[in-house]
């Protein structure tokens, strides 16, 4: 008899590929277990931001905007965009933010992945959270994300490093895995420093399976020239 199971190496791979772009039913599902799994790297990136009064928040990989009434909450008179790649994702954060989209506190876009779709200096803060694996052009996107900052404004990029990475078999199909040096080094023509590196860690499932693991991963803050 025939079976329609996926080999191990199949399964990292369609794994890898909705970790990237979620669609479809599988990735509905993907984006809801992101939204936890991912949550203690949110909120430390948050916190390593700042958020004040007043900012504009630009998230680069939001996902299905679960998460934006606590980002809204953090201070006094935000306003959020989230910028995708994924039309699931962006769909489904319009829909379920639809409430804070029309009072004018938050705004989705799609987007290539490259091109921001934003004008210069208008945010003052950036965040994103374990999408620097997935960037085709990462030069060019931190050149965006600096370009569409405020003079003085932080970006604030968290993801996990080589060494973790390499203990997941998906990452073996179409990630870039980095360490935080790897980053600031891609900004030396920019008008961009590093002000902060946090090295913090947690416990995480791993993906595709039920084992848990301890997490290491980094908050890489960089602010831009006056």
């Amino acid at each position: 008899m025939s079976s329609t199971r996926q080999n191990p190496a199949e399964q990292a791979k369609a794994l890898a590929s909705q970790l990237k772009c979620p669609m479809g039913d599988t990735g509905q599902e993907l984006a809801h277990s992101l939204n936890l799994g991912n949550l203690p790297m949110i909120v430390s990136a948050l916190n390593a931001l700042g958020i004040e009064e007043d900012d504009r928040i630009l998230e680069a990989g939001p996902g299905n905007g679960g998460l934006l009434n606590y980002v809204l909450s953090l201070a006094e008179n935000l306003h959020y965009d989230g910028v995708e790649i994924s039309p699931l994702m962006y769909e489904q954060a319009r829909a379920a933010n639809n409430v804070f989209i029309a009072e004018g506190l938050a705004e989705y876009a799609l987007y290539d992945g490259v091109n921001l779709p934003y004008e210069d200096g208008i945010f003052t803060k950036v965040l994103s959270v374990n999408t620097v694996y997935f960037w085709e052009e990462p030069a060019w996107l931190l050149a965006e994300m600096c370009r569409v900052l405020t003079a003085g404004g932080r970006v604030c990029l968290s993801f996990c490093e080589k060494d973790f990475m390499k203990t997941l078999p998906f990452t073996k199909y179409g990630f870039a895995l980095y360490d935080a040096a790897d980053i600031v080094a891609l900004t030396q023509e920019l008008p961009l420093h590093a002000v902060a590196v946090q090295h913090l860690h947690d416990m995480a499932v791993a993906g595709g399976s039920a084992r848990l693991v301890r997490r290491d991963y980094v908050n890489l803050v960089l602010e831009k020239e006056h």
